[in-house]
Order: C-alpha cells, then structure tokens, then sequence
C-alpha cells in the first residue's frame, strides 16, 4: 500500500509571480480527436500552476517552475474574447482549470468574479473546476446561473494517497452545497478514476454521497468520468524524481492518443458501474464520459444519451440551464 503522498518542492509551489503572457488566453480542450469522442470544451488561461499537489498530475512533468503564476495582462484576455465571440455562433461552455486549479488563488487574483463578468453578456457559460473549497468570492458574482463550480471528486481513500493539499470529500461537498445555495449550478468529474480492491463499492459510495448535499439534482450542471490516463513523460518524471507510484505497476496500454491506460474491459466496468448507480439515485443527470472510443460508450451502456454526439448532449443541457429550454 502506498503511503500518503507529500509535496515535493513545496516550497516552491506557493511562491506566486505575476507575469505579462504573450499568447492566445482562449485555446480549445486538447483532446485527442477520432476514435475519442471529445466534448468541445473551450479553455480561458489567466493563470498556471498549483499550490496544492496531486500525484497523477500531468503538469509536474510539464512546466520546470512548479510555482504559481498570475497572468497581470487581465485587459489582453478581455479584448481577445471579446474579438473571438463576435463572430462565435451557438453556446460556447469555457473553463479555467486546465492549467491551475481555478479557484486555489481567487481571494487573491478574484478572476472568477472578472470573468464571469466579462461572459455575461455571450451566449456562454463558465467552469470553475476545483479541489478546493476557495468559494468566498463567489458571492460577487451578479449572474451565478450562468456560471458552474466543478468539484473533482475521488474515493476518500485515493484523496489521502494521491492529492496532498486538497480538501477531502466531505468538504468538497459541503463547499458545493454551499455554490447551490449561492445559485450556481455545480459539477462533478470523477477523472481520473483509479482500478483498485474495493474501489467500484467505494465510487458507488461517492455517488451517492453527492445526493446526501445536493438536495436539488436539476442544479447539477453535469458529471463527467474518466479513468487513469496520462502520457508516458509522467511516469518518466515521476521515477527520476524519486516519486514514482504503483499507479503503472498493472497492465496498461498505449491508446491512439499515445496515453498509457487501463485495459478497456475495466475502464467499462468502472463507468458501467458509476452509470448504474447515478441512474439508481437520479435518472436525469447529464453523465459523460472523457475522451472515450465509441466501443467503450457502447459496452458500457451509455451511447444512447449522445444520439446527436457529445457536443450537442452537452449544448443542449448548458442551453436549458441558461435559457430554460
């Protein structure tokens, strides 16, 4: 059994420093194409880096600075929405936290407020995903139906061994609650979901868990599930650095995106079994999963909720929260 991870070059990963970037803000989710089906997800990146630490995390193996970093070109990210959605047609559903956790740093930079406001007036909606519970500035914001508060969910088990810093599940939770009560709508992803002794009984659990705080199931935006993914640079890094883990020690393949991951009947077993228990609790939700082949949404009994594909499955609940269709 794997101890409970600490956080190498902590230190290093609080410093926080402002920079001036000089790219593109706005970046389409670099999900592999065909055979994966992606769903559409647009980026906005005011910030990278986190203070908190997570294991699997592919950006430990990424970025040489573990640190934090705030974009302070605020006006830059404004005007390039503003140039991209003026001739952008239908609902676009952006998020932050690709690059950071969205809201680790948000009583300091407040880019959840910003925005939110800055969407506003656009057929859009926001993400901010998190594993924290930095929610105290939330209450700024004038529109919260148009914005979505996404917690990363895991079984308590893997939180204590894989994600040193975070809140554990109870607070999550209860931080989401919270995001309902305020008027946000919220939204779970169980990515990455882990293969281990008990753990279907313990995910089962989670899910049901959910409901035990979310009394109103129609505020949950959506849930996505994505079993242990990442590129082999990772577990690279992770040996010649000391760090490496069991999480490669089990049979794994190389996909067609080039990712190592589980062997398909067990990434079907694992989403089957969330599907069963999600339907058991809550017949409505919008449930998905990420970057998966079509014979995986087959043998897990979940293609039938995509008849028209994930990107309009997924337009069309986000154009019935903010439109009431």
């Amino acid at each position: 059994m794997m101890k409970t991870c600490e956080i190498p070059n902590a230190e290093q990963r609080q410093r926080i420093s402002n920079k001036t970037f000089q790219g593109e803000f706005w970046k389409p989710c670099p999900g592999t194409n065909a055979p994966y089906y992606c769903c559409g997800y647009q980026i906005i990146t005011p910030g990278t880096g986190c203070g908190m630490y997570c294991r699997y995390c592919v950006l430990q193996a990424y970025f040489e600075n573990h640190g934090q970093t705030i974009c302070d070109n605020f006006g830059d990210l404004e005007r390039e929405i503003h140039e991209k959605m003026a001739s952008r047609k239908g609902i676009v559903r952006f998020g932050t936290g690709e690059f950071g956790d969205s809201l680790y740093l948000d009583h300091c930079t407040e880019f959840s407020v910003k925005i939110a406001a800055l969407l506003q007036p656009y057929n859009a909606v926001i993400e901010y995903k998190t594993k924290s519970t930095n929610i105290g500035n939330l209450s700024k914001i004038k529109d919260p139906g148009r914005v979505i508060i996404g917690f990363s969910l895991n079984t308590p088990a893997m939180i204590a061994l894989m994600e040193r810093g975070t809140a554990s599940l109870d607070e999550r939770l209860d931080a989401a609650r919270k995001s309902v009560e305020m008027g946000f709508y919220v939204a779970f992803h169980f990515d990455p979901m882990f293969w281990y002794e008990q753990g279907l009984d313990e995910y089962r659990m989670v899910v049901r868990k959910i409901f035990d705080y979310v009394r109103e199931p129609e505020k949950i935006a959506y849930v996505s599930m994505g079993g242990f993914r990442t590129m082999p640079s990772l577990k690279s890094f992770l040996k010649e650095n000391g760090l490496h883990v069991p999480l490669f020690s089990g049979e794994m393949i190389n996909g067609a995106d080039g990712k190592l991951r589980y062997f398909r009947p067990i990434r079907t077993e694992m989403y089957r079994a969330m599907r069963e228990e999600f339907d058991a609790m809550h017949n409505g939700i919008t449930l998905y999963m990420c970057m998966e082949s079509p014979e995986v949404w087959d043998d897990s009994g979940m293609r039938s909720r995509i008849p028209d594909g994930l990107v309009a499955y997924l337009d069309k609940r986000v154009d019935a929260m903010i439109n009431g269709k």
